[in-house]
């Protein structure tokens, strides 16, 4: 066999050695070992050694250094190159159509379930396209369609789906600038309201763990919630809540009352209250006014408070007294904007905001369109920190832990600012 001799100059040599740098910031591998190979050559090692330094044969070594006499530094850097991978089995007309496919949904499409996986589409493609796909590379062909794996979300059926696309945009391109812009001129501030409970039993949610050993998370099984009305501002991130407590005396209440010492005679007063329930605050202290003197209400009121405090409900006396909350802590106008709970309409609440137009501008959210209102974000991330995978042996342990998140909140305003980040960004609101 005749021996291949090839010699290279000082430049060639350096000119290989930043074709080698260059090659390595544009991680372009198969240029970094041309170009590796090349410089161990022109530096005086044989073309065996090479071969057996890359794992390649002697003759690829042979042909890799012919190429280069032809093609030069060129060559190395991957002008002879085209392109990398295996064609794409689907044209880009066989792509859109897959698109337009997976977006009508399974049953359009003669499956029966209404949710798509992998061996669904890729069963899809075989019998549209005569194409099999692997079902591991599917996510990433689908999410280069511009696809991904969603959760959905309910809509009327008693609405027209147009009209109800054209509620929310009108809502994003007329509605909602008109507001931030209106409430700028007349310094008010812009509020996004919702309710949120939170189950004592606790919330699921996946956690890193070792193979085979499910987290296990303990719960008493309790069905009971902690109630909350909630507000976060547009401009500076402040966030306002307000737990939902009624009052009422139930058979444990008594006995819990007797157990801390209450008088006899106040005891026999209360047990006439006996499974009363008061929404308010305001109006069990009433009740219990108009039935125990004003000593023993001074003495006791904060332990029949304690002892009678049980989880309240979202109507229109509860959000009215909200309301009050957020007119009491802002001193300026204020632009609610609110789902279409039904309590909202109700008349006492129409009846509050009547009064109270000239500081309360209420803007309610398109139907069916809980992803408008930042706040709902929010909701996710308390429920994360506060209660995912925790257990409750006590509803104050649950009470503690969620208003422990709440306070972190309104000591640090970026939490609440960061589930706004791009309505701000869109409405260039500085702060």
């Amino acid at each position: 066999m005749a021996v291949l001799a090839i010699s290279f100059s000082k430049a060639l040599l350096e000119k290989l050695r930043a074709s080698l740098i260059s090659a390595f910031k544009l991680k372009n591998i198969q240029a970094y070992r041309l170009a590796t190979a090349l410089i161990c050559y022109g530096e005086g090692r044989g073309i065996k050694e090479i071969a057996i330094l890359f794992g390649i044969s002697f003759k690829t070594v042979v042909n890799w250094l012919l190429k280069f006499m032809s093609g030069g530094i060129d060559w190395v850097m991957g002008k002879h190159y085209h392109g990398r991978g295996r064609k794409e089995k689907l044209t880009k007309a066989q792509q859109k159509q897959l698109h337009d496919m997976v977006t009508e949904g399974p049953e359009a499409h003669g499956f029966s379930s209404g949710i798509w996986n992998c061996a669904m589409i890729a069963e899809l493609i075989l019998l549209k396209f005569s194409v099999c796909y692997n079902l591991n590379y599917l996510p990433s062909l689908l999410k280069k369609l511009g696809l991904s794996f969603q959760k959905a979300h309910f809509i009327s059926d008693r609405q027209d789906e147009e009209k109800y696309e054209q509620a929310r945009k009108v809502w994003l391109e007329e509605t909602l600038p008109a507001l931030i812009k209106k409430a700028k001129e007349e310094k008010a501030v812009v509020l996004f309201g919702d309710e949120v409970s939170f189950a004592m039993w606790g919330s699921l949610a996946r956690t890193w763990a070792p193979i085979g050993q499910q987290p296990a998370v303990k719960t008493r099984g309790i069905r009971k919630g902690l109630k909350m009305f909630g507000t976060i501002e547009l401009g500076g991130g402040s966030f306002q809540y307000r737990q939902l407590l009624a009052y009422s005396l139930q058979p444990k209440s008594l006995k819990l009352l007797k157990e801390a010492a209450l008088p006899a005679e106040l005891l026999a007063l209360l047990k006439t209250l006996k499974g009363e329930l008061y929404a308010t605050k305001f109006d069990f202290i009433n009740a219990l006014k108009a039935l125990i003197d004003e000593k023993l209400m001074i003495n006791y009121q904060e332990v029949i408070l304690k002892h009678t405090e049980t989880a309240g409900k979202f109507n229109g006396a509860t959000y009215i007294e909200f309301l009050k909350q957020l007119l009491a802590h802002y001193d300026s106008k204020i632009f609610l904007v609110e789902d279409g709970a039904p309590y909202h309409h109700s008349k006492i609440v129409t009846e509050f905001k009547s009064l109270n137009a000239g500081r309360l501008t209420i803007t309610p959210l398109p139907a069916y369109s809980p992803d408008y209102n930042p706040i709902e974000k929010l909701w996710k991330n308390t429920k994360r920190d506060a209660t995912h995978l925790k257990y409750f042996k006590t509803f104050e342990d649950l009470y503690e832990s969620v208003v422990k998140t709440f306070k972190s909140y309104m000591q640090d305003a970026s939490k609440i600012i960061c589930v706004m980040q791009k309505m701000r960004e869109d409405f260039a609101i500085a702060g």
